[in-house]
């Protein structure tokens, strides 16, 4: 009788009285090849995973860059709905309304443009960055909080606001209006224990500010004097007859941390600084020297870096201003003859009247500046009319309402190199 024959394919050695199954190996080969398909395997599960966790980290990044955009947004959005001023220049100072100012930076209308350094030529990812807004604003929320030096902290209702750009870091100044906070305080380390708006009394004193002092330019943060007919001392920021070209100082305002050095004046001194004609925002934020230390010696920095600073990797501040007669928004003294509008760089007769080479203002200025004569019910200059125009000595640079401003806001992500923008629009008055 056969044996049958097993299902095992595995060959049979006999060898003497037994049989044994022969087993055979891989061979080195084959160990090869599939070592080679395991690893090839692994790699491509390795490149798919890291493009994955890439791919979530960038989306986590652009979530937590528009999260920063939104809350900065909404800041502006809450500042500019409380502003306390009237924006119809000129304002009374004893109404004690405060004051609302808007300055359109030259840097994009003249020859300092931003550049893509790769490329070589203009960068249209940025926006304008050298615009600055600063008003008076009253919260609807919770109060301003600021520092003091007896108690520690104070609290108001009412707050001078700056937004501008130093780089691409956007600064928020405020300062509290509080004034009872004290009577008056040397102007030695003032920023180092204060956040209150305050004016120079004397060389070597401040006091604190009413909304009617704010009314007047002189007595605002990082404005220039003596004012005419304004009196009192301020920083030296613009002067009063002469504003800077580009070639001599990128128009910003100072930084928390320059205001901050221990043993420092009122403010830092506004030196002329060198700058170059091109900027590139995305690889080199400080190509104005607008670091924080631009305004310092050497070596030097505050004590308070970071306490102004509301957004970073920005890349666009641009402010513009509804014109009646384009029935748009647009940049202050975008190139119209007339001034009707907004197109020229300001009313000849006022003192910030500028020129292509200057930043344009908008200010809700003040009648102290306008002099003895005006208003006084007599033809001064025997031109047939009573307090006309030219009886004011420093009329205000656009003596025109504003019905609104827009406001973009353009950030980039470093990580995946996306931008996002916000708008923000007020509207002041019903066009």
């Amino acid at each position: 009788m056969k044996r049958p024959i097993s299902s095992d394919s595995r060959s049979v050695a006999c060898r003497g009285t037994g049989c044994q199954p022969v087993l055979h190996g891989f061979t080195l080969v084959e160990i090869l090849v599939a070592t080679t398909l395991a690893l090839l395997l692994m790699g491509a599960v390795a490149v798919m995973f890291g493009r994955v966790a890439e791919s979530i980290t960038d989306s986590r990044s652009m979530l937590e860059a528009a999260d920063r955009l939104r809350l900065a947004e909404t800041r502006l959005q809450m500042d500019l709905a409380g502003i306390t001023a009237t924006v119809c220049p000129p304002l009374k100072p004893e109404n004690n309304e405060g004051y609302f100012e808007y300055i359109e930076g030259p840097a994009l209308t003249n020859s300092l443009i931003a550049v893509n350094s790769d490329t070589g030529g203009n960068d249209q990812t940025v926006g304008d960055f050298d615009d600055i807004l600063m008003f008076t604003t009253r919260t609807t929320g919770k109060p301003f909080v600021g520092r003091h030096p007896l108690t520690g902290t104070i609290q108001s209702d009412v707050a001078e606001v700056a937004w501008f750009l130093r780089g691409r870091t956007l600064h928020r100044r405020v300062l509290l209006v509080a004034p009872n906070a004290f009577t008056t305080a040397s102007k030695t380390n003032y920023y180092i224990f204060n956040d209150i708006s305050a004016h120079s009394v004397d060389v070597n004193n401040i006091a604190p500010n009413t909304l009617g002092n704010l009314t007047r330019r002189e007595c605002r943060f990082a404005h220039p004097t003596p004012f005419p007919n304004g009196g009192g001392a301020g920083c030296a920021y613009w002067t009063w007859t002469i504003m800077p070209t580009p070639a001599q100082i990128f128009p910003t305002l100072p930084t928390l941390n320059e205001c901050s050095v221990s043993g420092s004046g009122w403010l830092p001194t506004n030196t002329p600084v060198s700058v170059t004609t091109a900027l590139d925002l995305w690889t080199n934020a400080s190509g104005y020297r607008l670091s924080d230390t631009a305004f310092l010696p050497p070596g030097t920095t505050g004590n308070r870096i970071s306490d102004d600073v509301i957004l970073t990797n920005v890349i666009g501040f641009d402010v513009k201003a509804w014109d009646p007669t384009q029935n748009d928004y647009v940049d202050l003294g975008y190139g119209s003859p007339s001034l009707n509008g907004l197109g020229h760089y300001g009313q000849p007769l006022s003192p910030l009247a500028g020129t292509p080479t200057t930043a344009r203002v908008y200010d809700t200025w003040s009648t102290t500046y306008y002099g003895p004569n005006w208003n006084n019910g007599i033809d001064d200059n025997s031109n047939g009319i009573v307090d006309d125009d030219f009886e004011k000595v420093n009329p205000p640079p656009y003596p025109i309402p504003l019905r609104g401003i827009q406001v973009k806001i353009r950030v980039f992500e470093p990580d995946s190199r996306q931008i996002r923008e916000v708008t923000v629009v007020q509207e002041f008055l019903p066009r």
